[in-house]
């Protein structure tokens, strides 16, 4: 084997050069090199450490590093193998008659004659104070909102 040489999984840590200290997770699929969207970093000290890769049978995966989880999810949403599932058309417009109002209003819209509707209405969420005394404070009251 050689650094040309075919392969359908790349899996384990890279510390070649400063700054490059990440577990590299790839899949090689129709020719194409496909990287893990999310940053792994791996142990960087004077230990051996054990490198483990999950594939599930569900497309979920997870990454352990000394058998502790340092991440997981799904293979379909981390790597960009498979096309989007929704495709942005360039040539889609707005049109110039769109109505960008979250409600449109009613003109012909009326509340019913039996409509009550107070100005405020006590806070639901209010609570008697720990400290209050009925005697002395009087009954308690919640604020009104």
């Amino acid at each position: 084997m050689h650094g040309d040489s075919v392969y359908n999984l790349m899996f384990g840590p890279d510390i070649c050069g400063p700054g490059t200290k990440k577990v590299h997770v790839i899949f090689n699929y129709q020719g194409k090199n496909h990287l893990i969207n999310k940053d792994i970093r791996c142990k960087d000290d004077e230990y051996s450490h054990l490198y483990t890769l999950i594939l599930n049978p569900d497309n979920t995966y997870e990454v352990k590093i000394d058998n502790k989880k340092v991440e997981s999810g799904s293979l379909e949403e981390d790597w960009d193998v498979l096309p989007p599932k929704k495709v942005k058309d360039p040539e889609a417009k707005k049109p110039e008659d769109w109505d960008d109002q979250e409600k449109v209003p009613d003109p012909e819209d009326q509340k019913p004659e039996d409509w009550d509707k107070a100005e405020n209405i006590p806070d639901p969420d209010a609570k008697k104070p720990e400290d209050w005394d009925e005697e002395m404070d009087g009954e308690w009251e919640p604020p009104m909102v």
